[in-house]
């Protein structure tokens, strides 16, 4: 790819990797060429435009040229460099996990705020379902931490065990391990006995595509992410009612529930918790507009 460079410096290989990879369809190819050479190089993104006269090695363009030739067969940025940003903080991600999506930061801002006025830390015992990278684990942790808290425990669970190393990675790597616990298991399964009827709260993000939409998907999601974590069932909403029911079992009087949903499942998830005996239900949308979280309090 780089043979014809009489001199490979950064400058020319940016400009010969955005090249290929708008051949390839990749949108925001010079971007994605940016960051995939900073990776490449260790270095970054920065660094790029304060040397652009560099050499590069043959081992390093070779490296760089592997990156590439991935992206161009639509593998996602975030598993080639291993890394994703959600909440500000840097995760690692790989193949195992789904990439974390900037919608659901919604749900750490909302878990946030609801202990910011400090009328709800009776709520402290908090259980995520379905964890996945501890995105959402690890960024209410940290933040919690950060401003002072000390005083409550996160119970975080998942059916994969390789989701949940993942999961221990960030955990480690953000340095929160003194207030999460991580099980393995489908939904409650895993969570011990103690904590019934002592949880707080209960966040998750769950598969939630229905089982028919799964080939219409970009092929960066279709042919790379864990199709577990992504179909829903036929309608999409498998998850939901065994999350509701069962969490009655678990939560505190009080105690809340807040569920990611994709767009329009919001009347049918209300529906669900109204049935089973959940009051304040209400449905929030997005940064655009769209139906994105459904919250409820177990009475």
């Amino acid at each position: 790819m780089f043979t014809d460079l009489a001199v490979p410096s950064i400058a020319q290989i940016i400009r010969k990797g955005a090249d290929y990879l708008s051949v390839e369809g990749i949108p925001n190819a010079r971007l994605e060429a940016e960051v995939l050479l900073a990776h490449a190089l260790a270095m970054e993104r920065i660094q790029l435009y304060m040397r652009p006269d560099q050499i590069i090695s043959l081992k390093d363009r070779e490296r760089y040229q592997e990156a590439l030739v991935k992206r161009g067969q639509n593998m996602p940025l975030a598993y080639i460099t291993g890394s994703k940003e959600f909440y500000s903080l840097d995760l690692h991600v790989n193949e195992n996990v789904l990439i974390p999506r900037p919608e659901t930061e919604l749900l750490v801002d909302w878990l946030l705020a609801l202990f910011s006025d400090g009328k709800h830390w009776h709520l402290n015992n908090i259980v995520e379902l379905g964890t996945g990278t501890g995105a959402v684990t690890v960024a209410l942790a940290y933040n919690l931490l950060k401003a002072g808290h000390k005083d409550f425990r996160i119970y975080a669970t998942d059916i994969s065990w390789a989701a949940l190393q993942v999961a221990r990675e960030n955990i480690e790597r953000l340095q929160v391990g003194e207030v999460i616990e991580l099980f393995e298991g489908d939904i409650y399964r895993a969570l011990p006995e103690s904590i019934l009827s002592k949880v707080g709260v209960i966040v998750s993000n769950p598969p939630y595509i229905p089982s028919g939409d799964i080939g219409g998907l970009a092929p960066e999601i279709r042919e790379y992410e864990p199709i577990g974590a992504l179909d829903g069932g036929v309608e999409g909403l498998d998850f939901y009612g065994p999350i509701l029911d069962e969490g009655r079992r678990f939560l505190v009087d009080g105690g809340r529930v807040l569920l990611e949903i994709g767009d329009g499942q919001g009347r049918q998830v209300m529906d669900m918790a109204a049935k089973l005996g959940y009051g304040d239900i209400e449905l929030h949308a997005d940064y655009g507009a769209r139906e994105r979280m459904v919250t409820a309090r177990w009475r």
